[in-house]
């Protein structure tokens, strides 16, 4: 029996000890048959997203074509994967919610609730209170083919505290669901930002071919000018074991090795580590056609595999830093890689500065890297802003239930 009778965290106006029930007590097993094929919708389960269409989430049909046998779940009612991952070691239970109906594979197990509200329900099983009650009935080491051995008679024995008055269920089922709505509209800001930046990309750069962009800063007419890159950079030859080690990476670009979430992999001799300074741009030669580069805000090392180019006079880096970023450019890397297989393809400085490019004036160079580097401190302040709400929310969960 559980000692904890009430969360940490409460509406005013709530004191009575939450209750234990079992889950059987509270809520309906599902188990109606798609049998005369009233949705041809298959569904799968995304710890992220909820209750998906496995068609968008996978972009194929893992369902067989025969959908007769499956379950027919409809809006409100939830369903339990067993399947586990690093991150759901005891698999997800989600509601339908965004279509009216949808089938599921018959090894989930389907329920609606009737004596809790259902609200409520969704954020409890967001929390891993639940997590104890499903480990204690899951058959001990007998996890098949990636799906937890627990039978739909166990799982609905499962325990859980609720509060015994309805007003309190709503009142944080409601509260949930306004947190989620607003993280929401926070990833869709942040989405929508990215999909302009991406437009942006392709529009303030001339196109193959092209001399000038489609969209320009007023006071700029002349034609951009075709240059290799050998013309505008020069590689940084210098050698040194002292400083902060730097990395590149693909979404983030250059970045101090000690703010990435990962073993740090550097040998212990860095006598041949490379220098590089503020301005430089640093690139993964085996990873430039995938975007692996970036403009350098610090003085540091990196590890002998990556390049570092510096810009000769006349030359914004970070004008380019934003250039080779963009989908043209990063298929005319792939096109210039050397190399058998993906695996081994590689870009060093002798075959990447014969690489042609198209570069304006040095004021409009500096007028579009400041235009991008705004761009990407609004986009940066929105991922912060959704990180931070995403952290209250796990704050809340913990605190909000028992």
């Amino acid at each position: 029996m559980m000692s904890k009778k009430s969360p940490q965290l409460r509406f005013e106006g709530f004191t009575d000890d939450w209750e234990q029930r079992k889950l059987k007590d509270i809520v309906n097993r599902v188990t109606r048959k798609n049998k005369n094929l009233e949705s041809t919708l298959p569904l799968t389960i995304s710890a992220q997203y909820g209750l998906v269409d496995q068609i968008t989430f996978f972009n194929k049909q893992i369902a067989s074509k025969d959908m007769s046998g499956y379950y027919l779940l409809q809006k409100g009612e939830f369903a339990y994967n067993k399947s586990y991952s690093k991150d759901f070691p005891w698999g997800a239970i989600k509601r339908l919610n965004m279509y009216d109906e949808g089938v599921l594979s018959t090894l989930y197990i389907a329920f609606l609730p009737f004596k809790v509200n259902s609200d409520f329900l969704v954020s409890y099983y967001e929390t891993d209170g639940w997590h104890k009650e499903v480990a204690i009935r899951a058959a001990e080491g007998a996890r098949n083919h990636g799906l937890l051995n627990i039978t739909a008679v166990d799982f609905f024995d499962t325990g859980l505290m609720i509060p015994p008055n309805n007003d309190e269920q709503q009142e944080i089922g409601g509260f949930f669901i306004e947190l989620d709505h607003t993280i929401t509209l926070h990833q869709r800001k942040l989405d929508l930002l990215k999909e302009q930046k991406k437009g942006f990309l392709q529009k303030m750069f001339p196109k193959n071919g092209a001399k000038v962009p489609e969209l320009r800063f007023a006071g700029f007419a002349d034609d951009w000018e075709e240059r290799k890159l050998g013309d505008v950079f020069s590689e940084r030859s210098e050698r040194s074991s002292e400083g902060e080690l730097i990395s590149v990476t693909i979404n983030s670009g250059v970045v101090k090795a000690s703010e990435l979430d990962r073993k740090d992999n550097s040998s212990n001799d860095k006598s041949n580590y490379k220098k590089v300074e503020v301005g430089d741009i640093a690139y993964n030669s085996m990873r430039m056609w995938q975007g692996a580069s970036g403009y350098s805000s610090y003085d540091g090392i990196l590890s002998p595999a990556y390049t570092v180019i510096i810009p000769k006079e006349g030359t914004d880096s970070k004008f380019f830093a934003y250039d080779f970023k963009r989908h043209d450019m990063i298929q005319t890397f792939k096109r210039n890689s050397q190399g058998l297989t993906s695996d081994t393809w590689n870009l060093k400085f002798p075959t990447l500065k014969s690489v042609k490019v198209m570069v304006p004036c040095m004021e409009e160079q500096t007028k579009i890297s400041n235009f991008f580097e705004r761009l990407d401190t609004t986009i940066t302040l929105h991922r912060r802003k959704l990180d931070l709400l995403k952290e209250q929310k796990k704050g809340f969960l913990q605190k909000m239930f028992v």
